[in-house]
C-alpha cells in the first residue's frame, strides 16, 4: 500500500504463520512495517476488524496511531481505499467494510493501566 516498504514489511506480509515475533530496538521500524501489513490485509479482504493494542492512549497516540496516520498520508492508493478516519474513536473505515482501530488493553496477560 505505502510506496516505501522494507524487508521487514515483506517478511511480515509474506509469512504463513499465525504468530510472528518481530525483534529489534527502539525506532527499528517494527510498528511501521507491521501497520503497513495490517493496512494491506484490511484493504484486501472485506469486513476485517483489525485492532492495534497499546498500553495506554498517550503511548498509542505517540507511536502506533502516529505511524498509521503517516502511512495513510503517504499513500494515495490507501487514501482511495479508506472511506474515513474517526479520530475520536481511532478507527480507519474502509470502503470494503473493513476497519482498523487503536485501543488500549491487556498486554501479556496484565491489565492496561
Amino acid at each position: 500500500m505505502y510506496n516505501k516498504t522494507t524487508t521487514l514489511f515483506k517478511h511480515n506480509y509474506q509469512v504463513s504463520a499465525h504468530i510472528v515475533i518481530n525483534q529489534g530496538g527502539t525506532s527499528s521500524g517494527k510498528t511501521f512495517a507491521i501497520e503497513q501489513v495490517l493496512f494491506c490485509l484490511a484493504a484486501e479482504a472485506e469486513k476485517q476488524v483489525i485492532t492495534v493494542v497499546g498500553q495506554d492512549i498517550p503511548n498509542l497516540k505517540a507511536g502506533a496511531l502516529r505511524d498509521a496516520q503517516n502511512i495513510y498520508d503517504g499513500s494515495p492508493i490507501l487514501q482511495r481505499l479508506i472511506k474515513g478516519y474517526n479520530k475520536t474513536d481511532r478507527i480507519f473505515e474502509y470502503w470494503n467494510g473493513s476497519r482498523t482501530m487503536g485501543q488500549t488493553g491487556a498486554i501479556m496477560g496484565e491489565p492496561a493501566a
